[in-house]
């Protein structure tokens, strides 16, 4: 009944706060709910409004292929591992870049910001990116991946694809890498 309540809202506002909804049953219903009910009552509106992560990496492939389709020159590189079914893999990795930043890029200096950042669902995703700035000082994006960890090995891999699409760039991955991201990791 309260994640009912909160469907509107999490349309509205999908960072909708659990204090809030704490709030808003008090406010529309008279009582005080704890903090666990408002955090599966809003777990239940999200997955209503938007799908479970299951649901979304079920749909990534298509999404991926409609975004080559409608941006051609999009590059997608996709890792998967082996499961016991034959037909049926499981996603380890998958590297995505738009031709347009791509082709950009040229224009830049040969500078690219790298960073990671969690997705803060129960799999620990991470988003991987890369940016440069153009010559207004405006952030170009380059290449986004999503990885099952933020390790050497995942980040080794983003590196390559960003050297392999980034072609006239003179990007290097060498030794020096490893040891930059074992003092980070």
């Amino acid at each position: 009944m309260i994640a009912t309540h909160l469907l509107g809202m999490v349309r509205q506002d999908p960072a909708y706060d659990i204090k809030y909804v704490q709030q808003n049953v008090k406010d529309r219903f008279g009582f005080d709910i704890s903090y666990h009910k408002a955090w599966h009552a809003l777990k239940a509106a999200r997955e209503e409004v938007y799908g479970t992560w299951e649901s979304s990496v079920r749909k990534l492939p298509k999404y991926m292929a409609a975004l080559q389709k409608w941006n051609p020159g999009t590059v997608v590189e996709w890792l998967h591992l082996d499961t016991d079914r034959p037909r049926r893999k499981m996603l380890n990795y998958v590297f995505w870049a738009f031709r347009p930043c791509i082709e950009g890029f040229r224009y830049c200096r040969n500078l690219i910001s790298i960073d990671g950042t969690h997705l803060y669902t129960k799999y620990k995703h991470k988003l991987l990116i890369a940016v440069t700035l153009d010559a207004n000082q405006q952030v170009l994006p380059l290449a986004f991946a999503l990885v099952d960890e933020e390790s050497l090995e995942s980040w080794r891999w983003f590196m390559d694809m960003l050297a392999k699409h980034l072609k006239h760039a003179k990007l290097s991955v060498d030794n020096n890498l490893e040891f930059l991201f074992s003092s980070m990791l």
